[in-house]
């Protein structure tokens, strides 16, 4: 879906949404004829040997809502590799920075700019780390794959603590694994509540089953899965009409199935918070209860829990 293009028209202000876009709604069964999985469940996981501390984003987000998503639980911005957006990340929070590719895109930096950026990042306690690519799909471009390898050794030599990140959709994800392109974490984006804008009785719960199914296939271990929670539907948006917008024992269910499959991730992201015109329409940021379901509710609950 082409919510690439507009993503970069931000002003630089407002450049912290840029990675909301990164999760893109992937083409596949976008029809009204969607039929739910219907294939085995994935086996549940276990949670990391060493206790740690699952750090959590809402993507599409501007400096504006950082005091609103810091209350919920969030402790965690995406911004690009800009130094006066990188100093507007609140105490007790850090950066995501988006420098990747969408698909098989052209990524944001060239191999110069970007070694610059790690550069210039790569000792800076604001920056938890980098996103490198967005549902690169190796089945179209395989030579993505290599050039993700490259930037992730060079983050691991040159930004020690920092985490390389990227997001699959189901395509081919094997030649994406962790242990072949070295990244620490690798987000995982199904979404359930599929095939109208308008709340049906149930979501495609399953869905989370079939990829996480494909990513232990591919060699992904489950402890460097980052699981994508749907808090969007596209009820007013000028797009498909695919997507709803889970109601709370919806994403109840959500919740429960990730915590079966991915417990205690490193990284857990919320897609979205902020609107987008064509792909995002309510959001998380409008979850508030009345008009639609109030997921902030239950996301400040999860992210504040000890």
């Amino acid at each position: 879906m082409d919510i690439r293009d507009a993503r970069f028209k931000l002003s630089a202000v407002a450049a912290a949404v840029v990675l909301v876009a990164g999760f893109l709604l992937y083409l596949q069964h976008r029809t009204s004829g969607y039929q739910p999985y219907q294939g085995p469940l994935a086996t549940p996981g276990s949670p990391a040997a060493e206790p740690h501390k699952t750090r959590r984003i809402a993507l599409n987000t501007q400096p504006a809502d950082y005091p609103r998503l810091k209350a919920l639980g969030y402790d965690l911005v995406d911004v690009k590799p800009d130094a006066a957006l990188v100093a507007g990340v609140p105490a007790g929070m850090q950066a995501l920075l988006w420098v990747g590719n969408f698909t098989c895109g052209d990524f944001e930096l060239d191999w110069d700019a970007f070694q610059r950026a790690v550069r210039q990042f790569g000792h800076d306690p604001r920056v938890y780390g980098w996103y490198l690519s967005d549902e690169p799909n190796t089945g179209d471009c395989p030579g993505v794959a290599g050039e993700i390898r490259r930037r992730a050794a060079y983050i691991r030599q040159n930004a020690p603590g920092q985490v390389s990140f990227i997001s699959l959709t189901d395509w081919p994800m094997k030649p994406l694994a962790p242990k072949r392109v070295g990244v620490d974490l690798v987000g995982l984006d199904p979404y359930p509540c599929k095939g109208s804008s308008e709340a049906r009785e149930r979501c495609d719960i399953g869905a989370i089953d079939r990829m996480v199914r494909m990513a232990d296939a591919a060699g992904v271990p489950r402890t460097r899965i980052a699981p994508v929670l749907q808090t969007f539907g596209q009820s007013c948006t000028k797009g498909d009409k695919q997507y709803w917008l889970p109601t709370q024992a919806q994403f109840r269910a959500i919740l429960a199935r990730w915590d079966r499959l991915a417990p205690r991730p490193q990284l857990e992201i919320s897609y979205s918070w902020g609107r987008q015109d064509r792909w995002a329409c309510p959001t998380l940021a409008d979850a508030t209860g009345g008009a639609h379901p109030d997921l902030q509710t239950l996301m400040r609950a999860r992210n504040t829990r000890g």
